[in-house]
């Protein structure tokens, strides 16, 4: 377990050294193969960009670029599933994960009205993050309109976990009191995201009930 996770603490620290270009490729395989979570995938990138001397803003564009066109491998497998597998999916499989018909309806409705914004607000999702563009195919979200919620919501999640680690890479700092500071920025960034996310949700589900 151990060997695996040096190996990958690696690929990705040759990844970084690479460029842009590097950042990219982390990008997408984050998004294609989830195997580490992101919001500690992109403190280490940070941690590396600053240990390197790179531009964090151009890291920050990169991380948002790749993440983007990771998802954009997912909507493009919702598009050729298409709408009817896709309920029959929901039906077989949905109570196994959480998701029933009625969740996957208020979903649909919810994507046919505020598109930008729930793909925006879907991308600061642990694992959601990952999937939300599956939906977002089988419903025919507009590509432009795909493209731009994902890399708002690159942004809005990555730009901050890249800072953190950033900061953390390009001080002096105790490593005690950093490994704190990050612990609890990313906690807290955690329950603004489950606040907000709850809130928007009770405001959906009274506009648009679930069918009995």
């Amino acid at each position: 377990m151990s060997a695996i996770a040096t190996e990958l603490a690696d690929l990705l620290i040759n990844c970084v050294h690479i460029g842009p270009v590097g950042i990219i490729g982390l990008g997408i395989a984050e998004k294609l193969f989830p195997f580490v979570p992101s919001y500690v995938a992109f403190v280490v990138i940070g941690i590396v960009v600053a240990a390197k001397q790179s531009d964090l803003t151009s890291a920050i564009l990169a991380l948002a670029i790749g993440s983007t066109a990771g998802s954009l491998c997912w909507y493009g497998i919702g598009l050729i599933l298409g709408e009817r597998r896709s309920a029959t999916f929901v039906r077989r499989f949905g109570p196994y994960i959480g998701l029933t018909p009625a969740r996957y309806q208020r979903a649909a409705n919810a994507f046919q009205r505020n598109l930008v914004l729930i793909l925006a607000v879907g991308q600061t999702l642990p694992v959601i993050r990952v999937y939300i563009a599956i939906p977002a195919g089988v419903l025919g979200v507009p590509l432009a309109r795909f493209l731009l919620g994902t890399f708002i919501g690159s942004l809005v999640w990555g730009t901050p976990l890249l800072a953190l680690g950033f900061w953390i890479g390009d001080t002096n700092s105790d490593p005690a009191f950093a490994a704190l500071i990050a612990v609890a920025t990313l906690i807290g960034l955690e329950a603004l995201i489950v606040w907000g996310c709850r809130r928007f949700n009770r405001r959906t589900s009274r506009r648009h009930p679930a069918p009995s």
